[in-house]
């Protein structure tokens, strides 16, 4: 986030915009099908085209993988969500104001959002 509040699309003031959300750093591909091997399988697949940072649990059902996408062109990175979500991953994700699970977070249940990957080598 750039700033505290940012001006919806209907000129609200609000938490949650685009007008306050800053470049992408991370493209968070969510998926909700399958058991976590069959996701995992999903996300190494993707970590070949482009540099996987972190894979976090949802807490639920879900693993979310943060390609790290800093400083690239969204005529680089739509293909790739595009390709992800062809293999099942959720499309919300790609608008930057979407809520995503966090590292380490707690869901409103209290369940951790555990960290299952992560590589720090590939975050320049």
């Amino acid at each position: 986030m750039t700033e505290r509040d940012g001006i919806t699309l209907e000129g609200k003031s609000s938490q949650h915009t685009l007008s306050n959300t800053g470049p992408r750093r991370f493209l968070v591909i969510e998926q909700d099908r399958g058991d976590i091997d069959e996701q995992s399988a999903i996300l190494i697949r993707l970590a070949e085209k482009a540099p996987l940072a972190l894979v976090v649990h949802s807490g639920g059902k879900s693993l979310h993988g943060w390609f790290h996408c800093e400083g690239v062109s969204e005529e680089i990175t739509k293909p790739f969500m595009d390709y992800a979500v062809s293999l099942g991953a959720d499309p919300a994700t790609w608008t930057r104001l979407q809520f995503i699970r966090m590292p380490d977070g707690l869901r409103n249940n209290g369940k951790r959002q555990a960290v299952y990957f992560f590589n720090p080598n590939v975050i320049t």
